[in-house]
């Protein structure tokens, strides 16, 4: 059994730490496979380094899906692999899910079954797509399962596992020690239905201005893309106010700024969880969220693109009692429950779809 983990952003090298643990534990092979969206070392190289291990083949620039298709494809072949493993709702997942259907693997997806029911957002089209592909679907909570069952066109297996992120906040918990004085929020922002709509960008950063005249300081990573879409768009920086802009943090930092927050502001669905997982209250810059169970109970709150229900958002949110939220992500080793099923349907002699011959014209292959 070869089993081929691919990524492409940094979510799902954070996200894929704990499944690679349990791989090395029980000695399967496998490899891990980077499609190289996320290229820059903030955004890749140095998460691999802090979770401790590193892609095995690297696709060279330039990124494009179709390339990524190919390019895959052709690997999963000549690797052998079984099953080829993805982690989310990124280009990645939809990369691996179409080369394992051209090329007869089987294909296994953590994180599935997530909902936002917003046919706008690319991510959602990418859940869909790579969870109907799907022979194993891997959900986080007993919800997104029974939606899975409940759906006609899923055809795989569906199993209730925990969330990873769970397993990463245990393992490196003594490192998430203060990134930053004070009484402070922390702000990550980087969605394309924000950063493709400059009236909403400004909106929302007069909204952060606000924010940061109740707090000693608000820290804002900010990713590249919304960096040059301000550029792009022509947003003055000084918009922000007091706001702290900051080059993009590591996993590790990142999640250090969030534990000793007072309150997390976000439009990331990795983020909500993780706020939610480390006992913080969020406030979410988005008109929807798949992470249905951080609103249910009352974790997050989805604010919009308002500044005023921004403004407000936070003032709900602030001193919101984690003690009240119901552990719905599971208990520690969700990535060895994922492992062991792998295992379990190699015993059960369900491996690989016959091979088929894929002979195709790859550019820009790794040596």
């Amino acid at each position: 059994m070869r089993i081929a983990l691919v990524t492409g952003t940094r979510p799902e090298i954070l996200k894929n730490y704990s499944i690679v643990k349990a791989l090395r534990r029980v000695g399967v092979a496998f490899s891990v496979i980077h499609t190289n969206q996320h290229s820059d070392y903030l955004m890749g190289g140095r998460i691999f380094e802090e979770m401790g291990y590193a892609p095995d083949l690297v696709m060279e620039p330039p990124y494009e899906v179709g390339r990524a298709i190919t390019w895959l494809s052709q690997l999963v072949v000549e690797l052998e692999v079984d099953t080829i493993l993805v982690n989310g709702d990124t280009a990645a997942s939809v990369v691996a899910a179409i080369a394992a259907l051209y090329t007869d693997r089987k294909l296994a997806h953590a994180e599935a079954g997530l909902r936002s029911f917003d046919d706008e957002m690319r991510e959602e089209r990418n859940r869909i797509v790579v969870d109907g592909i799907a022979d194993y679907l891997y959900a986080y909570t007993e919800s997104e399962a029974s939606y899975l069952r409940n759906s006609p066109e899923i055809r795989g297996q569906v199993l209730t596992t925990g969330n990873t992120t769970l397993d990463l906040i245990v393992d490196f918990w003594d490192q998430l020690g203060p990134r930053q004085a004070g009484r402070y929020a922390f702000v990550t922002l980087h969605r394309k239905e924000l950063t493709d709509r400059p009236h909403r960008m400004r909106s929302v950063f007069r909204g952060l201005a606000r924010v940061a005249e109740l707090f000693d300081g608000v820290v804002f990573p900010m990713h590249p893309r919304t960096r040059d879409a301000m550029s792009r768009h022509g947003i003055d920086p000084r918009l922000l106010g007091k706001v702290t802009v900051i080059p993009p943090v590591s996993g590790l930092d990142s999640l250090a700024f969030q534990r000793h927050a007072e309150i997390v502001i976000t439009d990331s669905g990795c983020v909500q969880e993780e706020a939610y997982l480390l006992g913080v209250p969020c406030v979410t810059v988005r008109e929807n969220t798949e992470r249905h169970q951080t609103i249910q109970h009352g974790a997050n709150r989805l604010v919009g693109f308002d500044p005023e229900s921004l403004v407000a958002g936070v003032g709900i949110q602030l001193g919101k009692d984690a003690t009240s939220w119901p552990p719905v992500y599971g208990t520690y080793g969700a990535g060895s429950r994922v492992v062991r099923h792998l295992l379990e349907q190699r015993d059960l002699g369900v491996g690989r779809r016959p091979t088929k011959v894929f002979s195709v014209g790859l550019s820009g292959r790794p040596s």
